[in-house]
């Protein structure tokens, strides 16, 4: 419930009353907005926590991601295709991709300072169109690894049974060590 003066109250009162009325108001006004507040902390405890997944999805899963496939699927699929359209095929996919891989980490590259400000409870500026233009480029790839890449991988290697089981033990060594360290560094063991 807010107090506003009638405007017979405000005409006729002395300057000084005037004043205080004028106070009551802007108490009154700003008295009534912080109701939101645990509204706006809500969201605020919201966008922290959505920042400090998106960095730690970065640092530890996204980018090392993208180095497995440049790693280990890239070369495998590019190993087993057939000499000539295949190839060339493959070959420009792979570019295409990696092309990618580096776009996107530069775009990052250049949003993650203020993402960790978030992530830290501060309140940097974050470029919206920036943030806009890091999920197209990640769903465009994605989408093209998806429908395209993964399905021609699939078809490719599956000549090669001995290259898919190769891919597969190569990542799964690679996870298994990279799981080790983090519980060592979780549990202090250096």
């Amino acid at each position: 419930m807010s107090y506003t003066p009638s405007p017979g109250q405000a005409a006729g009162a002395d300057a000084p009353l005037q004043d205080f009325s004028r106070c009551h108001v802007g108490f009154v006004t700003l008295l009534e907005s912080s109701l939101r507040l645990p509204e706006m902390v809500a969201t605020a405890a919201g966008a922290r926590a959505c920042a400090a997944d998106v960095v730690k999805m970065f640092r530890d899963r996204l980018l090392a991601h993208h180095d497995d496939e440049e790693r280990d699927l890239f070369p495998a699929v590019l190993q087993v295709v057939r000499p000539g359209a295949e190839e060339d095929r493959a070959r420009a996919m792979v570019e295409q991709l990696v092309r990618e891989h580096r776009e996107i980490a530069q775009v990052w590259q250049q949003l993650e300072p203020a993402v960790q400000g978030i992530a830290n409870g501060y309140l940097p500026r974050l470029d919206a169109t920036l943030l806009h233009e890091l999920v197209r480029r990640f769903n465009e790839h994605v989408r093209t690894e998806e429908e395209e890449f993964l399905p021609f991988a699939q078809q490719v290697l599956a000549r090669e049974a001995g290259d898919m089981a190769a891919l597969g033990l190569s990542l799964h060594r690679r996870h298994e060590v990279q799981e080790v360290m983090v519980t060592a560094a979780i549990y202090g063991a250096s």
